[in-house]
């Protein structure tokens, strides 16, 4: 029998990922004791898929935590409403929360998750799980023996918006480091289109530059259409070489089913199934050397160092939401660089979403009106609903 329950709030594509990587942590310690899903199809389809008897779907969140008192909360929303699930699940005092990346819309909203969870003695983890891929935890060994020498630029290059696909390369530009602090952003963002992500303003292209206090700094290029995208990955460029990280997948005709779960895009298995490769250079290599490590589900690693925290195994988790919080802060501090037309020094003083001021009071006008969802095709049935904003 498990010894652990964890319950899922919002029952799309990524809670199925989050699933999946509960249920394989070795020794399957940890249950999908319930779930939540304001969407009646999304409830009934993640229950049946993953064997959640009817009793433990609940169409409100709230009520399920109180009536179940999980040992662990897995929030696997939209970025809106991280931070009001977030705070009413720590007042149902859990061992532990989850909650899937980015970490808020705002640093007001941020802040009001760290203090709910400290408050009630909740550890917070944001779920940023390519950190955790094998061969990238190697690749940060590599670089604390000095394998490419002093780290002197972390290079993010990839074609979504910031708070989406770009987060997780700011986040890996930290974790490769240490953890360094953030100390200055000065960015830069366009936004031609009334283009939003998740019901959320988000900018067309962006580009900025982080200093931290090792003497690094963070090249960040989003949706710049450069000829040699780096994705999800990054360039560490060193005083004594270079390293190059990226992520593949299995091809699409040997993805997982998600059975009869409604997958608009595509197999949710195959961000399980991902795998991180790394590849290095110095004066010894004789060129591009490859860093080889026994493969594991990503997701299941992040989830087994939530494990290990409750059975006071481990004292600083890579997915601490002190970590999504240092990325969430240079994500919100670009934006206010772009604002501002000026170097912001950190800690980010603006509590609210700078891109959103922005373009609420007319400081970003388009040349194209017309909002449009990046995101429509996962909306759910003929109203074109979001629902409760599951992933």
């Amino acid at each position: 029998m498990a010894k652990y329950r964890t319950a899922i709030i919002a029952c799309g594509n990524i809670a199925r990922v989050h699933a999946r990587a509960w249920l394989n942590v070795p020794g399957t310690p940890v249950e999908i004791g319930a779930i939540a899903d304001s969407h009646p199809d999304a409830l009934r389809e993640f229950g049946e898929f993953h064997n959640v008897p009817a009793e433990r779907r609940y169409r409100d969140y709230r009520e399920m935590l109180e009536k179940e008192r999980p040992d662990f909360v897995d929030v696997c929303s939209w970025h809106g409403m991280h931070a009001e699930m977030v705070v009413a699940t720590a007042a149902r005092r859990p061992r532990a929360i989850l909650c899937q990346k980015p970490m808020a819309l705002s640093m007001g909203d941020a802040d009001r998750m760290v203090v709910a969870c400290e408050r009630n003695g909740v550890k917070l983890f944001i779920a940023f799980q390519r950190p955790h891929h094998a061969t990238w935890l190697k690749a940060r060994d590599l670089i604390r023996e000095g394998a490419i020498g002093k780290v002197i630029q972390v290079v993010c290059d990839d074609g979504g918006n910031l708070l989406n696909t770009n987060s997780h390369n700011i986040r890996l530009a930290l974790f490769l480091m240490g953890e360094p602090r953030a100390e200055w952003v000065m960015g830069a963002v366009e936004r031609t289109t009334e283009r939003m992500e998740r019901g959320f303003p988000a900018e067309d292209a962006a580009l900025g530059v982080v200093g931290c206090d090792n003497g690094a700094t963070i090249l960040i290029m989003g949706a710049l259409k450069l000829a040699h995208r780096l994705g999800q990955g990054a360039r560490v460029i060193g005083t004594e070489g270079m390293m190059e990280l990226d992520t593949g997948r299995p091809p699409a005709d040997q993805w997982r089913t998600d059975g009869d779960q409604w997958q608009p895009e595509g197999s949710s298995a195959k961000y399980n199934d991902e795998w991180g490769s790394v590849r290095y250079l110095n004066a010894t290599t004789g060129g591009w050397k490859s860093v080889e490590a026994k493969w594991h589900d990503a997701w299941a690693h992040q989830a087994w160092e939530a494990y290990e925290w409750a059975e006071g195994r481990l004292k600083d988790p890579i997915s601490d939401a002190r970590n999504g919080y240092a990325a969430q802060e240079i994500m919100m501090a670009l934006y206010e660089s772009a604002r501002r037309k000026q170097r912001i020094e950190l800690p980010l003083r603006t509590r609210v979403n700078p891109l959103a001021y922005a373009v609420e009071h007319g400081e970003l006008p388009v040349e194209w009106p017309g909002p449009y969802e990046v995101r429509a095709r996962i909306v759910r049935g003929e109203g074109m609903t979001w629902g409760d904003g599951g992933q």
